[in-house]
């Protein structure tokens, strides 16, 4: 009998010390992240657009609580805008404008291992961003000999409403290595403010931000 509880007591402690070496342990990352951003303004009454090409870099900070689940701020410089090209019979308009915007996303982050050493990540949250700039990349007004040229108010008219706010997610692959931890992620955001005013007397009833961005993170976990 005291062999059996012997044998009990020590495959008790050599489980227990196990389970104590594979808890979940939280843990800290810090980095930068790097990338391209694709963006148009969602005007009504809308307007003909191509997404325009930029890019956005910045701060990562990440806090993984428990298993599977944690939290994750940036700061970014991004920029954003709008493309747009209309042909008529009349006239034709090619126009583009950068935006450059200081932005705060907090989100949620889920991750699910892959392996040993690659996650699926997932995050989501609302992102708060502020007008820093602006600059016009390109206008090109042509209209028929003995016309006059069409040019729409908006094209001199300044961000009206620099602070903007929306929703951001995006999905991504984690390799964790030696040397710290690379994600590649494409993420969507959709702003919830408009840039211009939306009164009845003005040009637009809304004018939303959207942007779909992929970028190359790296992280040091402490």
């Amino acid at each position: 009998m005291k062999k059996i509880i012997g044998g009990w007591i020590f495959l008790f402690t050599v489980f227990a010390v196990h389970a104590q070496t594979t808890e979940f342990q939280p843990s800290w990352a810090f980095g930068l992240n790097a990338g391209a951003t694709l963006s148009n303004v969602s005007f009504t009454p809308s307007v003909p657009q191509k997404m325009l090409l930029q890019e956005s870099g910045g701060l990562v900070a990440r806090y993984i609580s428990e298993k599977h689940f944690g939290l994750q701020a940036e700061l970014n410089y991004a920029l954003r805008g709008w493309k747009e090209e209309s042909d008529t019979v009349t006239h034709f308009n090619k126009y583009a404008r950068s935006l450059a915007y200081l932005e705060l996303p907090v989100m949620m982050h889920f991750y699910y291992d892959l392996g040993k050493r690659a996650r699926f990540v997932f995050n989501a949250g609302p992102q708060i961003s502020y007008n820093i700039g602006e600059k016009e990349l390109e206008e090109e007004i042509v209209t028929p000999p003995n016309s006059d040229p069409f040019i729409p108010l908006y094209y001199d008219q300044k961000v009206q409403r620099k602070f903007d706010y929306g929703l951001t997610g995006g999905l991504g692959i984690e390799i964790r290595t030696g040397i710290g931890n690379f994600i590649l992620e494409g993420r969507y955001y959709y702003g919830l403010s408009d840039i211009f005013h939306n009164r009845r007397i003005d040009t637009f009833q809304s004018s939303h931000n959207q942007v779909i961005g992929v970028k190359l993170a790296y992280l040091i976990e402490r």
